[in-house]
């Protein structure tokens, strides 16, 4: 899927009146999808701030670490007045661990739990959980019964459609955590084998949104241009769609969505508003992280360059920089010299892992 100027005009969806995910009411039907390492407190806060954003999910969190309060859970669940609405995904391979978690976001008055059955990566898989937990249905499906038994908030599920092209398992899953009392179904078009590889397959999460009977299926994966999420809701028939890495090569996504269906025509950023981005996010990321924002502010360069118009000299040395002051100076030379840059294709998104999906 992709757009161009020569592409055909955007597919048309009518909206209903609002998607309803349990008893919260969403703004919109585009989501932010949880993106590990990325999808924190700030850049949450800059999305919203931009407009258009219905629903986000933290980076997933593990059900362990966060019952002991650990440091690094505790940062990925921290949240804002202006973080709303909002949902924690979390992932753990024992029932337990699932249930303590859940609790504890409950107690802590968060609104909304996730549970990851589609991370691909080794280490989540290792421990059982993420994708690992498609491979055994009757335990998921207990597993999952035992969670939304276990609080009042609404309980939804992030899957993949099976384990690889043999092991299709979502219809058959999304249907048993529908009896369940699960709320919605997110379902990532790729199957754990493939990881990030391949495309996404539009008649699996169709197939899945099928499989239920009214609770909400939320279609994901391979969403950059505005056009991607209409075709996937219009092939698929999918109440909503979950952005990812999409939303980091363009944060207008959402904005543009939104315009869409007012009926105006999507709004591209200007050249201040880009470099505003830029600043705000990282001003936000100070607000919680201090001097460790600088550090972890980098990685978002290779994302943000081509689309806020970053020159590649300044991209790197904006994946390098060691304090406030030399981002502030930088920032400036972006204003300077902004819409130098030569190529159009994000960084990011030409460095890729190497090797089979289980050494990630």
């Amino acid at each position: 899927m992709s757009a161009s100027s020569t592409a055909p005009p955007l597919p048309e969806i009518v909206e209903s009146a609002g998607l309803l995910i349990g008893h919260r009411e969403l703004p919109s039907r585009y989501f932010l999808a949880p993106l590990a390492g990325y999808t924190h407190l700030a850049f949450r806060r800059a999305l919203r701030e931009v407009g258009g954003l219905g629903l986000a999910t933290t980076d997933l969190v593990h059900a362990t670490q966060l019952c002991g309060e650990h440091r690094h859970s505790l940062e990925l669940v921290a949240t804002h007045l202006d973080d709303n609405p909002l949902t924690v995904q979390i992932f753990g391979g024992g029932v337990e661990q699932l249930v303590g978690a859940a609790r504890w976001l409950e107690s802590h008055r968060y609104a909304g739990i996730d549970i990851n059955m589609g991370c691909p990566m080794a280490k989540v898989n290792g421990q059982g959980g993420g994708a690992r937990l498609l491979c055994d249905a009757d335990n998921a499906c207990r597993m999952v019964e035992q969670v939304v038994a276990a609080v009042s908030l609404p309980v939804t599920v992030k899957m993949r459609l099976g384990w690889d092209r043999d092991s299709i398992s979502s219809p058959y899953l999304a249907k048993r955590f529908e009896e369940v009392g699960v709320q919605a179904i997110t379902i990532h078009g790729r199957t754990r084998q493939q990881g990030f590889q391949g495309v996404v397959d539009l008649e699996g999460i169709a197939a899945t949104v099928a499989a239920v009977k009214s609770i909400p299926v939320i279609g994901n994966g391979d969403v950059r241009p505005p056009a991607d999420a209409l075709q996937m809701r219009r092939v698929t028939g999918c109440a909503a769609v979950a952005i990812g890495r999409g939303a980091m090569l363009d944060p207008w996504i959402f904005r543009k969505l939104a315009d869409h269906h007012r009926g105006q025509p999507m709004r591209e950023p200007t050249r201040d508003e880009q470099v505003d981005f830029l600043a705000r996010h990282f001003q936000l990321m100070t607000e919680q992280h201090a001097e460790r924002s600088c550090i972890l502010f980098r990685k978002f360069a290779a994302w943000y360059g081509a689309k806020l118009g970053i020159p590649e000299d300044l991209e790197h040395r904006l994946r390098l920089f060691n304090d406030f002051t030399e981002f502030e100076q930088i920032v400036s030379e972006i204003r300077e010299r902004h819409g130098e840059r030569r190529n159009t294709i994000a960084t990011a998104l030409i460095k890729v892992p190497n090797g089979p999906v289980e050494r990630w």
